[in-house]
């Protein structure tokens, strides 16, 4: 080497090897010996294979070779081990350098050690891929989870889960209390989130305060609704962050592969239609996700203002339910129960337009419109003084103030001059505003508790309860058939109400089969489409006439 090549090859930041026709090294630079930790003597003579970290290697030496011979260079990626034992990735530029003749007369090899580079760009593409404040997935990555996921269930005939989770509240926590305590909380909600899944489950942050989870190879609805129900129970325990101890709660929508849906954004899709049902349904809650649902996400969002329009409007109206005595066969009860019939999305059940009764004005002016349409009653009551009782519902928000318990109390006592009342409300709300009905019921009206869609009621609670009737959902009725698990509840429930010696109402039966096992298993009160649909004050008033002459 001339004086200029021997500058550079000693000042090259880079380790270069030089090696004869035998691969035996015959010169290292000052940077070999740097990166390396041996020094010249120690390595003149020797095969540079030394310096590879043994099978780390292997497969790539065969192709090493083979592009050196056919084309007098290569370049990639080796593993060596350093004097002290250090094993570290090396990139490598080799060339063969000919002789007079044209054949290999020795190779000179440059590499450097790339595990800082390497990091790095592994610390990039987790910041690609992961949340920084929770260090779960991102939403690109858990798209890119469930399209491989997909792809596999469908060779292998499995069902897929997909829940999303929506923080109640959170948005007024951030902007009232801090952003620091939002963070704090988001990493404790995806902490717990954590502790739900299993080990091949994937759990990812969607957004500001949602996160998705995928259950893969889940065992139907059934297993998807325990994992809803430890999520919603996770999340309803006190946080303490910044010793103050917060309360949220989450909302949950479930959707399953393939039943509801194929494709990976369809699921997702279909899981936020299931999550904004569980927000209408009064939050802290999960929802499966139904064909019906979608009227709710349609070109017209339920809002409070159309709800309050409506009841001025006559949009909504007083619908009633006959009830059915399996033993004698004929009307002996009825359920009144509010229906929206809604210019675009068609007609709205109660339980679907329920929970926009937010503010004290839309909350007044509902229960106004209903006192209305309840004294309307004692025309039944004149007519057909025979009946058990005429129930209705009441949600949890009619029941805030003791100023409202003792309106309802008056007005009980009013609707039941000539017969008896039954108030209809949530397990739930049974529980949290045990008092409130204490006090109401002293108006002598009757109680049913309702809600066990979910999951199925606790001995305990019926009997510090005490309800004069105990009510099947019609969600839960009319899903009992196909879900193993709906049919345990449907089972639970009576076998408690049979302990306790309490009658059960069935809501929702549309079909012979439902009476008869319903009826098969002890239920001899029901209501639903097969008995008939819901009638106007008008129609229910005919309705029980005929049944009465034909009766007598």
């Amino acid at each position: 080497m001339d004086n200029f090549q021997q500058q550079l090859f000693q000042r090259s930041l880079q380790a270069i090897l030089v090696a004869d026709s035998d691969n035996q090294i015959v010169q290292v630079n000052s940077a070999f010996t740097q990166i390396t930790g041996y020094s010249p003597e120690e390595v003149l003579g020797k095969d540079p294979g030394f310096l590879g970290a043994g099978k780390l290697n292997e497969q790539v030496y065969d192709e090493l070779w083979l592009t050196l011979s056919s084309d007098g260079c290569w370049q990639g990626e080796l593993w060596n081990r350093n004097k002290d034992g250090t094993v570290y990735p090396a990139w490598f530029n080799i060339i063969t350098l000919e002789n007079e003749s044209g054949k290999a007369g020795g190779y000179v090899a440059q590499f450097f050690n790339i595990s800082q580079l390497k990091a790095e760009i592994q610390q990039h593409s987790h910041a690609a891929q992961y949340d920084e404040l929770t260090q779960l997935p991102n939403w690109d990555m858990f798209q890119e989870m469930l399209q491989r996921r997909v792809e596999k269930s469908q060779k292998q005939d499995e069902q897929i889960a997909v829940m999303l989770v929506d923080l109640d509240r959170f948005k007024w926590i951030n902007d009232n209390l801090g952003r620091s305590v939002g963070d704090n909380l988001l990493q404790e909600v995806a902490r717990r989130l954590s502790s739900v899944v299993r080990g091949e489950d994937a759990l990812a942050r969607l957004s500001s305060d949602e996160f998705v989870m995928m259950l893969p190879a889940v065992d139907g609805v059934e297993a998807a609704v325990k994992v809803a129900q430890r999520v919603v129970e996770q999340l309803s325990h006190g946080i303490f962050v910044e010793h103050r101890e917060i309360f949220i709660s989450g909302s949950v929508g479930i959707s399953i592969y393939p039943q509801h849906a194929e494709r990976p954004k369809d699921l997702v899709k279909k899981a936020d239609v299931a999550m904004y049902a569980a927000k209408q349904g009064g939050r802290n809650t999960f929802r499966v996700y139904s064909d019906l649902m979608e009227r709710s996400k349609g070109p017209q969002i339920l809002r409070e203002e159309d709800l309050t329009k409506s009841l001025v409007s006559g949009d909504i109206r007083m619908t009633y339910l006959p009830v059915y005595s399996i033993y004698s066969h004929q009307v002996v009860a009825v359920h009144a129960r509010p229906s929206w019939t809604h210019a675009e999305l068609g007609q709205i059940p109660f339980a679907d337009f329920s929970a926009l009764l937010q503010t004290p004005e839309s909350l007044a002016q509902y229960e106004e419109w209903l006192d209305q349409e309840l004294t309307a009653l004692n025309r039944i009551w004149d007519r057909f003084p025979g009946l058990r009782f005429i129930s209705f519902r009441m949600e949890p928000q009619q029941l805030q103030s003791k100023e409202s318990i003792q309106k309802w109390m008056t007005q009980l006592n009013r609707y039941q001059i000539a017969g008896q009342m039954m108030v209809d409300v949530d397990i739930k709300t049974a529980q949290e505003k045990e008092g409130a009905l204490f006090d109401l019921l002293t108006s002598d009206a009757l109680l049913s508790v309702s809600g066990f869609a979910c999951q199925g009621p606790v001995l305990e609670q019926l009997t510090e309860i005490q309800p004069d009737l105990i009510k099947l959902d019609a969600d839960l009725v009319m899903t009992m058939g196909g879900d193993e698990g709906r049919q345990k509840i449907v089972d639970t429930v009576l076998e408690m109400a049979d302990q306790l010696e309490i009658e059960v109402l069935a809501d929702g039966v549309a079909t012979a089969g439902m009476r008869g096992q319903l009826m098969s298993q002890g239920c001899m009160l029901m209501q639903g489409r097969y008995f008939g649909m819901p009638l106007t004050l008008e129609q229910l008033l005919d309705h029980l006439a005929v049944e009465h002459s034909i009766l007598s």
